[in-house]
């Protein structure tokens, strides 16, 4: 009886790295529509991790077109303003520089990403203050 929980571990124990190496599917991302945007986003305070730079930073989308970022890795603040397309891709144009993102609910989080395209990378994973 021992001897079989041994195997059995070692396999499960085995069994991680492969499992870990797995790619992580994007495909079951739930893209936001301009709708959905308005109504969870809009008027609320989010926290944004990007995930290449690490930097946390404050937005907030205001109904009449202006948003407010804070850097809270470190030092910077600016204002800006934000449109909304149809497809609902939202862009922010702060300090002459415009970017922007599709946001997309995945198991329950919520993310934005550059694109709609199945392999476009996670640029930020958002959470509500």
């Amino acid at each position: 009886m021992f001897a079989r929980h041994v195997i059995l571990m070692w396999w499960c124990i085995a069994a991680l790295p492969a499992i870990a190496d797995e790619p992580v599917p994007i495909h079951d991302r739930v893209f936001l529509s301009k709708a959905d945007i308005e109504r969870t986003l809009i008027g609320r305070a989010i926290i944004s991790n990007n995930l290449a730079s690490g930097m946390v930073s404050r937005w907030q989308f205001h109904s009449d077109g202006h948003v407010d970022f804070v850097n809270r890795s470190g030092p910077g603040r600016a204002s800006g303003t934000w449109i909304l397309d149809a497809d609902g891709l939202m862009c922010v144009t702060m300090v002459l520089r415009t970017g922007c993102r599709y946001w997309f609910r995945k198991e329950g989080a919520l993310a934005n990403t550059n694109s709609k395209e199945p392999d476009a990378p996670t640029v930020a994973e958002i959470r509500f203050e």
